[in-house]
Order: C-alpha cells, then sequence, then structure tokens
C-alpha cells in the first residue's frame, strides 16, 4: 500500500472541510433583521422563520425563497400544529382556517415583506402549492 503524499493529504482535508461547510446550513434559523422583524426563509421544503414567537400586534415578515421554486408565504391561525392540518387535493384548504394573509407566486431569489396584525394565539406559517405543505413547508408561530 502507498502511503498517501502530502498534496494527497490536502486534497482530502478539502474534501471534507467542502462537504461539512455545506452540512446543516440550510435548516438553521436565519439572523433576525435589526428592524425587528421576523426573518423567513422558504426552500424545498422548509418554512424556518428567525424565531417562533412573537408580541401580539403588528409583525413584519421579511421573506426569502432562497429555493430554485416559486413559493408562497401564507400565514393561517389555528389550533392545529403545523404538520397536522387537514390536506385536500394536495393542498391545505385555507378555507376551513383562518387565513390572516399571504403573498403568492414568490420566485426564485424573491424577497418580499408581508406585515400583518396578529392577535395573541396559535399560527402557522406555510407554502400552499400544490404537494409543497405535504413535503415540509410548514412552521408553528405563535403569538403572546
Amino acid at each position: 500500500m502507498r502511503p498517501i503524499s502530502h498534496f494527497g493529504s490536502f486534497v482530502v482535508v478539502l474534501a471534507i472541510a467542502a462537504v461539512a461547510a455545506g452540512c446543516g446550513s440550510s435548516s438553521s434559523a436565519p439572523a433576525a433583521p435589526a428592524d425587528g422583524s421576523v426573518a423567513v426563509d422558504l426552500s424545498e421544503w422548509k418554512v424556518v422563520p428567525s424565531t417562533s414567537s412573537k408580541a401580539a400586534g403588528s409583525v413584519k415578515f421579511s421573506i426569502a425563497n432562497k429555493g430554485t421554486q416559486v413559493h408562497e408565504f401564507v400565514v393561517v391561525k389555528t389550533d392545529t400544529k403545523a404538520d397536522k392540518l387537514t390536506v385536500v387535493d394536495n393542498k391545505i384548504d385555507e378555507s376551513a382556517l383562518t387565513a390572516v394573509d399571504e403573498v403568492e407566486d414568490i420566485a426564485a431569489g424573491g424577497t418580499p415583506t408581508l406585515t400583518v396584525d396578529l392577535a395573541a394565539g396559535h399560527y402557522v406559517l406555510l407554502c400552499n402549492i400544490e404537494t409543497h405543505y405535504a413535503q415540509g413547508m410548514h412552521a408553528d408561530f405563535d403569538v403572546k
């Protein structure tokens, strides 16, 4: 067996570092913006807010579609946990819930904002494009 040269060792270390750098970073929460808004990253197949709770009142969501597909951002008020909503025809029936507001058709790279007045309670942040919710694009959000 031939010993690994210094150059070969260097290549192996670089490969391991590259793999490690790419792992786990997409699921970490985005940094909260300085303006007090809630940053929300959308991607295939995640909705990741910078915080899971906020005080009642005006809440600004700073949304970033970091995926490669068009997504949407929907805020619904419900007592049901985010992963337990009823799916009908590959989507959530928003008419069966208290839909607060939404931003539709957010292109890859899009960065819209949405400001809503939220009363105390439990909310779900989700993408309701066909099949996206079922693939994991939802998050619980509590307002106190």
